[in-house]
């Protein structure tokens, strides 16, 4: 059966002389693999679209057995020259990727993704945005992916969190509590910029992050706390170059 789907490419490889596997995320069917036989040399059905940061139409059809798919051509609908020469963008840009092709993404919630990745690479292309970028994503993914805290009331006694004072994120349970409630129970002190920030992006897109300046304290103490919420939760580390599944 031939299907079309809106694509963007994630990873490309090859394992012929001429022909490609080619990993990518779908708008409804999440993170798939498909191979693209002849891929490296014909101009006619893949001219310009099997290249990393790449938006496609695909034709896709499942081999008489249903063990693998296979393009049979595709289309470009968007290609990010900037990010594809700046070695900067293309950095950031490539974290994005690599944590969507780890992830993964839940069927019921790919549209959501693509649709975030997507915003993602046109904020990149367009502007320059710091460093800190690829983590309002990689947070945002998860929120979309379901692991969804209330960062803005204590889950034990249900009052605002919006004050200046520090709350109590538990990883493990995915809930946050105010220092009242806490008792000394198990979890990371969190600043309240920090749980503000989180909350901010969990309410906003790409396209909202670029004007943010915010403290080195912060961005500090958002990267750690969301590093270990996906480890827990996602089963997601950085080590070296990329994700590993732990």
């Amino acid at each position: 059966m031939e299907t079309t789907d809106k694509v963007l490419i994630l990873k490309t490889g090859k394992f012929k002389e001429n022909d490609l596997w080619v990993r990518f995320l779908s708008a409804s069917r999440g993170v798939q693999t498909a191979f693209a036989f002849g891929g490296s040399r014909s101009r006619k059905r893949f001219g310009g679209c099997l290249e990393p940061f790449s938006q496609v139409l695909f034709k896709i059809e499942t081999n008489k057995t249903g063990a693998y798919q296979v393009l049979k051509e595709g289309s470009l609908m968007k290609s990010y020259p900037e990010i594809r020469t700046n070695l900067r963008k293309t950095g950031l840009a490539a974290n994005c990727l690599k944590f969507i092709e780890s992830a993964g993404t839940e069927k019921e919630s790919s549209r959501r993704v693509f649709d975030l990745l997507s915003e993602t690479l046109d904020v990149i292309e367009s502007s320059e945005p710091d460093d800190f970028f690829p983590l309002f994503f990689r947070a945002k993914v998860a929120f979309e992916q379901g692991y969804n805290p209330d960062f803005t009331i204590c889950a034990r006694c249900g009052k605002p969190l919006f004050s200046a004072r520090p709350v109590v994120f538990d990883i493990e349970k995915g809930v946050i509590t105010c220092s009242e409630c806490d008792n000394g129970r198990s979890g990371d002190s969190v600043g309240a910029g920090t749980i503000r920030t989180l909350a901010w992006i969990q309410d906003t897109g790409p396209s909202n992050w670029m004007p943010v300046n915010l403290p080195y304290e912060i961005r500090q103490e958002c990267f750690s706390v969301m590093d270990k919420f996906m480890a827990y939760h996602m089963g997601l580390v950085w080590e070296e170059s990329g994700y590993r599944k732990i």
